[in-house]
């Protein structure tokens, strides 16, 4: 998994429009249409678009414009998240996205939006320490700081400032 992330982003450094100098020290190359993706037992797992991304080389991340994040499980998208930018590492595929972060969980029709949400990938979950506010067909919470799964199935909320408003399911 981790060698098929490493080795698209090698692909994809070959296939760069440009480089961006940075001094003697650090090597950018700029990609455009960056795709990057993780399975698990040959299932997709997620998938990570980027309309353009600055990889650099030494500090092992690539910074994303208008990533958009989509998760599977058994074959089936089950959510998608964009944002404006984002930055993903290229060891660890942990993935930062912030400004205009929105989530949408197809199962259950939830609506996350904040300024930032990181995703942990060994963990398979999202935080944020950023104010929240999720939306879902029996009411809307907000807060601030939260632990989720990709599909938004599961919440720990860190300071709930207001609960569900509307009948529960």
């Amino acid at each position: 998994m981790r060698c098929a992330l490493l080795a698209g982003l090698v692909l994809l450094a070959a296939a760069c429009k440009g480089r961006a100098p940075d001094g003697p020290e650090e090597r950018r190359q700029i990609m455009e249409g960056l795709t990057l993706s993780q399975s698990e037992k040959g299932r997709s797992s997620w998938t990570l678009k980027s309309r353009r991304a600055l990889l650099r080389e030494e500090s092992k991340t690539a910074t994303l414009e208008e990533p958009v994040m989509e998760f599977y499980e058994r074959g089936r998208k089950v959510s998608r998240v964009t944002a404006l930018t984002g930055e993903v590492s290229t060891e660890t595929r942990d993935v930062r996205l912030s400004s205009s972060v929105v989530l949408d969980s197809y199962e259950d029709k939830s609506r996350l939006t904040t300024t930032e949400l990181l995703y942990d990938s060994k963990k398979a979950k999202f935080t944020t320490t950023a104010d929240i506010l999720v939306k879902r067909p029996e009411g809307t919470l907000t807060g601030k700081g939260l632990e989720a799964a990709p599909d938004l199935s599961e919440i720990r909320i860190f300071n709930q400032r207001s609960s569900f408003t509307g009948t529960p399911r």
